[in-house]
């Protein structure tokens, strides 16, 4: 049996708990971007289809007894078990995962298990969402509390480079207070999300409706943003569609809120009071993680002038080493191919655009690699402008941009602080006050010290300027699905 014939219902719409079929003729092909070869047709749904999930969940809510009935503590238990069943089905939920993105099997396993991790640390919060009591000294006429109440209908749409994590750091806070949740996954890589609703129905965990997928395309998303019924989107995708989405919220009916996780171009700063070897190995782990395809990238280096050269001709040692063990197999790749063909040829179109223009030059890689897949080699471009598109753009591909070589933190602070991004941004150094700085001045979401994309549960994730709106991850994350009710009595 193969992990595709194992997702018993690929063709079908997770719908109000049970699996149904979708009302129109509409398909989408999941392609494998190791090779190109077709996985799956995937049954598009509707805007019908989409009503139907957005009603059903509506329902859930107000009548159900996920939010009406249940106390913290049982859906508290209910998440653990999602995140048990996810480390029971883990090698299946990696499998399907490697084979719709691509990427190497050993970080599709890791990527299952801070799934898990994530419902985990959720549920430690369930039955701990309580609102205040005050009790004020100047004013004895009034009793005063407030409650945490959830939002109700929350619609969540997440995109192809990390499918099946992105839709847990979606569903399991929304969930943690009781909403109810309708995910519509990337048409590039619905099959982890599917098989997620197949492993919570297997296992009979959540009542009716508080958990619906529905796949499709833009219509479908569009559908789900622009519904009466739903009271918040949560999406995950480019700053273009980040912006779509908030308009259309902004003319719905109930002028939904929204949480809007979006690009970035996020610098990485090597300073000269570390090591080169490490240094260099830190950055190009954190430029080419995941092929390039995370939104909070190192993809923008920033070298001091004192270590430049060395360190440079050492980043390209790297990359070559990391490009040398690239195959096409996901078992032994040290990284995978891009998602398919118009993501590289957007990738190589930037380089080539570079080059031709004089903008930036290649020092390693900046070509395809093989005759089938959507492979590209880990690129390093160098000699690149503060205004250059490669250095102002996100790329979104194993493309780095080493901007000219700086001599005072304060430099890459004033250039930055230009930026319509702030997604993320790191620093390789041991000198506290030169950290402490950067830390403070800084305009990104996420400042990471020696370390790059590290996305820990407990640690909040979002961005400023155009990077985004609301924070996933951590406490914070709870608070994007939540509404504070003030009561105010006199007796």
């Amino acid at each position: 049996m193969t992990a595709v014939s194992a997702l018993k219902n690929a063709n079908h719409m997770y719908i109000n708990g049970s699996w149904v079929e979708a009302s129109g003729a509409s398909t989408s092909q999941v392609i494998n971007p190791t090779n190109g070869d077709v996985v799956a047709t995937i049954n598009d749904g509707s805007v019908a289809d989409m009503d139907a999930a957005v009603k059903a969940a509506h329902l859930a809510f107000t009548e159900g007894p996920w939010y009406n009935e249940w106390t913290g503590m049982q859906r508290r238990d209910a998440l653990l078990k999602i995140a048990q069943a996810i480390d029971d089905n883990a090698a299946q939920i990696a499998h399907i995962e490697s084979l719709q993105t691509g990427k190497p099997i050993g970080n599709a396993m890791y990527e299952v298990a801070h799934g898990s991790e994530v419902f985990r640390y959720f549920a430690g919060l369930a039955d701990k969402q309580h609102g205040r009591h005050n009790v004020p000294n100047h004013d004895q006429a009034f009793s005063t509390y407030t409650l945490k109440e959830p939002l109700g209908v929350i619609g969540l749409i997440t995109a192809f480079n990390f499918p099946f994590i992105l839709a847990i750091w979606k569903i399991a806070p929304a969930l943690t207070t009781g909403n109810v949740v309708i995910l519509k996954p990337s048409p590039n890589t619905p099959l982890s999300s599917l098989l997620l609703a197949q492993i919570i129905h297997d296992n009979n965990i959540l009542p009716p409706g508080v958990f619906n997928v529905v796949s499709g395309a833009i219509e479908t998303g569009a559908t789900m943003v622009s519904h009466e019924l739903v009271d918040k989107i949560s999406f995950t995708g480019s700053v273009g569609g980040g912006k779509a989405v908030y308009q259309a919220s902004a003319k719905s009916s109930n002028l939904k809120g929204v949480c809007l996780e979006l690009g970035g171009k996020s610098p990485n700063v090597i300073m000269d009071d570390g090591d080169i070897d490490a240094a260099a190995a830190h950055a190009a782990a954190a430029a080419f993680l995941n092929t390039g395809q995370t939104c909070c990238a190192g993809t923008k280096l920033y070298v001091h002038k004192n270590i430049y050269d060395k360190f440079i001709s050492t980043l390209k040692a790297v990359t070559e080493d990391i490009t040398s063990k690239i195959t096409n197999d996901t078992a032994t790749s040290s990284i995978g191919p891009l998602i398919n063909q118009n993501q590289l040829d957007r990738v190589h179109g930037f380089v080539t655009r570079a080059v031709n223009s004089k903008q930036a030059t290649v020092l390693v890689g900046g070509e395809r690699m093989f005759d089938s897949g959507y492979y590209y080699k880990p690129t390093v471009l160098v000699n690149a402008g503060h205004d250059a598109e490669v250095a102002c753009e996100e790329i979104f591909g194993p493309v780095v941009t080493v901007m000219p070589a700086f001599e005072n933190i304060d430099e890459v602070i004033a250039i930055e602080g230009r930026s319509s991004f702030g997604l993320a941004c790191g620093i390789y150094s041991n000198n506290a006050k030169v950290i402490n700085k950067f830390t403070r001045s800084m305009k990104a979401g996420s400042v990471w010290v020696n370390c790059f994309n590290a996305l820990l549960p407990y640690m909040p994730f979002g961005g400023f300027k155009s990077s985004g709106i609301g924070r996933e991850l951590g406490e914070e994350a709870v608070d994007e699905f939540i509404q504070i009710k003030s009561v105010t009595a006199k007796y």
